[in-house]
């Protein structure tokens, strides 16, 4: 049984028992969680349907520090404000409109664009290797434009495409 049917088999009926579901078969967590955590939610069968690419719409990002300046939650232009020296966690949601669990979706890259908040040592990769949940961490002060690069599949469709959009970090 793959993991997506192991996930639908487990969820039951309810969003609660869902959400909890998924979390236990899909995430494991480091032992110590980033402080930042950035979760991007994806419109799988509206991004499919616009061809992916760079999107403007149909994705939308929050995090945990609002009260520390971030700012553009709930779009896919989320500037995060974040101390140096945080470890930052990124999950990638599928949005699923007809609620079947159809639809799935990966990170597979973050690309700098500007700036250089992470360097070298502190560049997001997936954590154990799952490419829903990537960590990476804030090693230098200062602004950065990132692309994130995700793979989203719809299940309705029968189709898969990349999509890609420019969030920002600052470290202070």
């Amino acid at each position: 049984m793959n993991e997506q049917a192991q996930v639908a088999e487990m969820s039951g009926n309810g969003a609660t028992e869902h959400a909890a579901s998924v979390s236990e078969a899909k995430f494991q967590m480091p032992e110590t969680r980033p402080m930042t955590q950035i979760a991007i939610a994806i419109d799988v069968d509206y991004v499919v349907g616009r061809g992916g690419g760079f999107v403007n719409e149909g994705i939308y990002m929050m995090d945990n520090r609002a009260s520390e300046g971030s700012t553009g939650e709930g779009t896919l232009e989320l500037s995060t404000v974040c101390p140096v020296n945080h470890c930052v966690g990124w999950t990638v949601y599928p949005v699923d409109q007809e609620g079947k669990e159809e639809d799935s979706v990966t990170i597979t890259g973050f690309i700098v664009t500007a700036g250089s908040v992470f360097g070298s040592e502190g560049r997001p990769e997936p954590y154990m290797g799952n490419m829903a949940y990537w960590v990476g961490e804030a090693m230098n002060a200062g602004s950065q434009t990132y692309h994130v690069r995700i793979l989203a599949k719809s299940g309705r469709r029968h189709r898969a495409v990349n999509v890609e959009f420019d969030p920002y970090i600052t470290a202070r």
